[in-house]
Formats: C-alpha cells, sequence, structure tokens
C-alpha cells in the first residue's frame, strides 16, 4: 500500500554462474540493471549461445503465422492462447534446441522453394504478357531475328483511333528514309521488319519519338502457340505453389506451437545476455549494478542459495541528486486502481502512492457520471465473466476488476438517482423510488451541490495528503505552514456556509466573518515567509491569495459529474422514447424494429458514457488531486523480467 522501496546494489557472478543468476532474478522481475562504471575492468566476454538460432526461429514463426489454425474467439478466451509450462520444462527446452533447429532447417527450405516458385511464376507471368502483344503477328517468334532483319514491335500509350500508330510511324518512315515493312496490330500497336543494319537507326527513331519498343518474348513458334505453352506451364507452377502451401499448413499445425515456445524462451535469454553488455568482469567474475526491489531481495537470495549459483549482492550508496526508479504495490482490493495512477505516471521517489486515496474518490466520481443500475450491472456483469470463464493475461484480469468497481459504483449511484436504463420514475416500483434521493432531470441543483461539495472534499484531502507526505520527507512544519491556512479557510468557509443556510448554529455569521480575515492573515503571513527581502515577503503573500481563484476553479470542476450523470439519463431517455415511437408508428414489425433500437442505443450510450465518465473521472484525479501533493513524476521501474506472450510459467 505505498511505493515500494528500492535500495541500490552491486552483484558478484561467478563467470560460469552468470546465466543462471540472471535466470533467478528474471523470474522475480525485481532488479534492474544499470550501467556499471569501475576502473581497470574489462567487459564481460560471454555471448548469447544462439545468437544465430533465434532469428531465425523469428523468421520461420513469422512465415508459418500466416498458416496457423484459426481458433474461434471464444474458444481462446475460454482456454487461453499461452502454454502452461514449469521451470523444468523451460530448461529442458533451453538446453534441447536441436530439433527446433531440425525445424528451423525444414522450414527455410521450403521457403526457398517458395520463393523459387514465386519467381517462376512472375517470370511465366510476365512472358505471356509480352506474348499477347505479340499474337496478332503471324509469323514464328525465332523469326523476330535472322542474319538479314530484324522486327521490332512498337507501342504508343497515344495513339487514338483517328490517330493510329501506323500513319505516325510511316510518316517518320519515309521522312527518314528508312526501308522497313510496317504491320498493324492495333491503333497503338505496330510491328516493324528493317534490316540488321538499320535496327540502330530505327531504335533511335523510336527513343527519339512518342513511342517505345516492346521486349521480345522468348520462344520459338507463333506468339499464340506459345502462349498456350506459358498457360499449361502458369497452371502447372501454380499446381505445385499450392502443393507448397498445404506443405506450410501442415508445418503450422505441427510445428508453429514449438517454435512459438521455443521463440519466446530463446528471447528470455537474449535479455539476459544483453543485460551481460551493461556489466564489467575479471578472468573469473561479473560485476553488476543496478536497483533491487528490497522487497523480493530476500527471494532472490534464497533462489541463489538453493540453486548453489555463486553469486553475491552488495548495498552501495546512491550519487548526489539520484532517483531510484519507482514502482507501487497495493492490496488485492486496492491494486485495480493502480491502473490509474499508472496513465498518469509513477509518483517521485520521495512522494506517497496516490492509488490508496484515489480509489474511493474514483469509484464514486465514475458512479456519479454513469448514473444507471442497468449499465452499472452489465459493466459488473462482462467483468465476472472475463474473471471466472476466460483465461487472459494479469493485465486484462486487474482491468477486469477495475471494470467490476466501476459497474459497482455505477449500480449502486444509479439506485439513489433512480437510473434504471432511462425508465421513467412513474414506472418504476414503489420500492425503488423509496430509494430513490436525487432526481438529476426534475432538480438538478441538489446534484449539482453535492458535486462541488465532493470537489471541496477532495481537494482538502489532497491539502491533508501533502502535510502528511512533508511528515515523511522531515518537512512537517513547511507543510503545515503551506496548507494549513489553507485548510483552515476551507473549513471557516464551510462553517459560515452551513450557517448562513441554518444547518448549523455553532457561532454568529459575524463572528464567522471575523475568523475569514484571521485566516487571510495567517494565509499572507505564512506564504510571506518565503521571501528574502520585503518586496518579495509581500510578492509571495499576494501570490498565495491568487491561490484562491485556483481553488475556485479546481472546484468548479466537479461540477462536470452533474453534467455526465444528466447526460447518462437524457440518453438513455432518448433511446426508450425512439424505441416507443418506432413500436407505435410502424405497423406489424414495429415491435421488432423497437428491440432493435434498444439494444443498439443502449449499447452505445453504454459505451459512449462509460468512455466520458472514465475519462474525466480521471482527469479529476489527475489535475485537482495529485497536482496536491505529487511533486513529480518518477522513473518507471522496469527490471529484467519475462513477457509472457506464448508462455506462462508456473511453480514446479
Amino acid at each position: 500500500m505505498a511505493i515500494v522501496p528500492m535500495q541500490k546494489v552491486r552483484l558478484l557472478v561467478h563467470a560460469t554462474d552468470v546465466d543462471a543468476a540472471l535466470n533467478s532474478i528474471q523470474k522475480t522481475g525485481a532488479f534492474e540493471f544499470k550501467e556499471v562504471e569501475v576502473e581497470n575492468t574489462s567487459a564481460p566476454q560471454l555471448e548469447f549461445p544462439h545468437a544465430q538460432l533465434l532469428p531465425r526461429v523469428q523468421h520461420a514463426l513469422g512465415f508459418l503465422e500466416p498458416y496457423a489454425p484459426k481458433v474461434k474467439l471464444w474458444k481462446s478466451l475460454r482456454e487461453g492462447t499461452r502454454v502452461e509450462m514449469t521451470e523444468d520444462d523451460v530448461s529442458e527446452k533451453l538446453a534441447d534446441t536441436a530439433i527446433i533447429a531440425e525445424i528451423v532447417e525444414d522450414l527455410e527450405r521450403l521457403q526457398v522453394e517458395f520463393a523459387d516458385k514465386n519467381e517462376e511464376l512472375r517470370t511465366l507471368t510476365v512472358q505471356r504478357e509480352l506474348l499477347v502483344k505479340w499474337k496478332a503477328l503471324p509469323i514464328k517468334l525465332a523469326a523476330l531475328k535472322t542474319g538479314l532483319t530484324n522486327t521490332v514491335l512498337v507501342e504508343s500509350e497515344q495513339a487514338t483511333e483517328t490517330e493510329p500508330l501506323a500513319g505516325y510511324l510511316s510518316e517518320i518512315f519515309t521522312t527518314e528514309e528508312l526501308p522497313n515493312q510496317l504491320t498493324v496490330v492495333s491503333d497503338n500497336l505496330a510491328a516493324v521488319t528493317v534490316r540488321s543494319e538499320d535496327l540502330s537507326k530505327l531504335q533511335q527513331l523510336l527513343n527519339a519519338s512518342t513511342t517505345e519498343e516492346s521486349a521480345a518474348p522468348t520462344g520459338v513458334e507463333t506468339a499464340e502457340v506459345e502462349i498456350t505453352a506459358a498457360e499449361q506451364a502458369l497452371s502447372t507452377a501454380k499446381g505445385e505453389l499450392a502443393l507448397l502451401h498445404d506443405q506450410a499448413e501442415h508445418f503450422s499445425i505441427t510445428h508453429v506451437r514449438a517454435l512459438r515456445i521455443a521463440s519466446e524462451i530463446l528471447a528470455w535469454q537474449r535479455e539476459r545476455f544483453a543485460v551481460v553488455e551493461s556489466a564489467v568482469a575479471t578472468k573469473s567474475s561479473v560485476l553488476f549494478t543496478g536497483w533491487i526491489n528490497k522487497n523480493k531481495r530476500n527471494q532472490i537470495e534464497s533462489e541463489f542459495k538453493s540453486g548453489d549459483i555463486a553469486a553475491t549482492m552488495f548495498d552501495i550508496e546512491t550519487e548526489e541528486d539520484e532517483a531510484p526508479p519507482v514502482e507501487i504495490q497495493n492490496s488485492a482490493f486496492i491494486q485495480p486502481f493502480e491502473a490509474i495512477t499508472r496513465l498518469y505516471g509513477m509518483p517521485g521517489h520521495r512522494d506517497l502512492d496516490p492509488t490508496v486515496f484515489l480509489a474511493g474518490f474514483f469509484f464514486l466520481f465514475f458512479g456519479l457520471s454513469l448514473t444507471d443500475v442497468g449499465y452499472g450491472v452489465f459493466l459488473m456483469g462482462v467483468a465476472i465473466m472475463v474473471l471466472t470463464m476466460f483465461k487472459v493475461s494479469n493485465e486484462i484480469r486487474v482491468f477486469a476488476k477495475l471494470l467490476l468497481f466501476m459497474g459497482l459504483g455505477s449500480a449502486l449511484v444509479g439506485l439513489l438517482f433512480g437510473g434504471y436504463l432511462g425508465i421513467s420514475p412513474e414506472a418504476l416500483p414503489d420500492f425503488l423510488l423509496a430509494i430513490q434521493l436525487f432526481d438529476p432531470i426534475g432538480d438538478p441543483l441538489p446534484v449539482f451541490y453535492l458535486a462541488l461539495s465532493l470537489g471541496v472534499v477532495q481537494v482538502m484531502t489532497g491539502m491533508v495528503i501533502k502535510i502528511y507526505s512533508d511528515y515523511k520527507n522531515d518537512k512537517l512544519m513547511e507543510g503545515i505552514l503551506d496548507q494549513g491556512p489553507w485548510l483552515l479557510m476551507f473549513m471557516i468557509g464551510i462553517l459560515y456556509l452551513l450557517t448562513s443556510i441554518g444547518y448549523v448554529d455553532i457561532l454568529p455569521l459575524a463572528n464567522i466573518t471575523n475568523l475569514i480575515y484571521v485566516g487571510i492573515a495567517l494565509i499572507i503571513m505564512a506564504s510571506g515567509r518565503k521571501g528574502e527581502t520585503v518586496l518579495q515577503k509581500v510578492q509571495s503573500a499576494a501570490l498565495s491569495l491568487y491561490n484562491s481563484i485556483g481553488y475556485f476553479s479546481d472546484i468548479l470542476s466537479y461540477s462536470r459529474l452533474l453534467a455526465l450523470g444528466l447526460a447518462t439519463t437524457a440518453l438513455a431517455f432518448a433511446v426508450n422514447l425512439i424505441a416507443e415511437i418506432v413500436a407505435e408508428s410502424i405497423p406489424y414489425v414495429g415491435t421488432v424494429i423497437s428491440i432493435v433500437v434498444l439494444v443498439v442505443g443502449h449499447l452505445f450510450t453504454l459505451m459512449v458514457n462509460t468512455l466520458g465518465a472514465f475519462i474525466h473521472s480521471a482527469r479529476l484525479q489527475f489535475v485537482e488531486f495529485f497536482g496536491k501533493f505529487i511533486a513529480g513524476t518518477g522513473k518507471q521501474f522496469a527490471p529484467l523480467s519475462r513477457t509472457e506472450k506464448y508462455v506462462t510459467v508456473g511453480d514446479d
């Protein structure tokens, strides 16, 4: 329920036990490595043993993935997509990579065959396209080039029916006095036969004109005969390519699972050896530096001892102005709300973890933004289904738990606000009406006052947390002087408001007014202490009073809770109204269409309002709340760990 304590340490490992030590550290995910700066040492001469195999495995896997059997979404959710393994299984897979290497070699041969066959298809396709152009010529392709003559096919995209290519070429050849035989193929195609000694002159003329020479196809017989042969060759090649695709599908069925496992396990080992690059070494040992999660230090050292790993860890002092990385850890009840904190960014290492403080506020604010029992129950149902029926990653499970809380908050607030899928209050049973305390549509002012009151409470809570945070950092007096006068002013203001409306009668209003003047004086004196000169003290005091505008705008920001709650109710009511109109105005099928309108409309309303409620509830935490006691953002703790995409490792 706080920021995890970090300790800067050095880790000394015998050269023969480096991978085993890093494997133990990687399993716990509790050590972030840094570059070691020690003089008179060298870089470790340790290389990743599968540096050649891993990229080949990844390439083979990328080739096979499109052929992998498609698993239905429901089945993948129910059964999960990751393979469950033990540590012993992982060690065995890593120790015996020969089978994987054989599979990869077979796949590489198959890929070469694919490349060759695709190139053959490309060549045959190009050949056929050329032959189609030459199809109208009744001569054999072998006769295109003889000892005396050459036949060239000329084409032009600018030729038209009224201005054919043949006429244009005739004018050029006549002007240039080039003997030739011109054969018309189409409006934009023509064959020209010239003497071999005139071929270069012909090509110069073509290059200087708007025409271009078409490449000559290979072959012996006429183009029409060669087209038939090319089509037969294409058909044969396509059949052979289809067989290769069948082989790839068979490989995928039998080997894609093994390749996925090998790819992930080898990637874990590669990450371990990548860490070695930041270390230094002697002849027999390797030295690492980094930050360790103190809560898991004993676990790592126990792993070293049980695995008979020659490694030792010792503390070192942090450098001046060096900040440790930050990680947060909370109880299972509060943990889902860590997702909100992580969206904002980690607090500074000297700050407090805000998660435990924001949890209640976010729960309530989301409920006030999505004020509907039906929507809340639906969100809870989705969350419960994910948690109980599906095998999903830990990240998704955490979000599902947060969704469960969000739905619960919406349902509870919906009971008080009378929100039941936009159903009119007149249609609700009496026992539900008895629970309702607010009518956001008929009488929104109480909801507005409630929203502002919650804003005041959260802002004041932020001030109290700031004082406590300063106390933890040995700055209690500074926290009291900075936040205390403003807390007093808020309490006096609340007392004044409650007295003016007759809710309390502790002091006369005149006395409370005098207390306000006292509070202002305390704010001025407390803020004025920060200046070194008289002028600076006056400026500091004046600026502190200006902060009242900031507090006022912060509190007004909470009015968005009313707006979002009204939007939820109004949209749900509008969907019901549209469905009712459709049912009454369209004969026969009106009822069916109205049901569709209800389902689609409420799902759309739920989606839009849930997104809005989440965003604005989070914004209130980030802007109006966190800024009161979080001094800065910390660097996220990034330990060496396993990213489990295909494999999940359990206990042996």
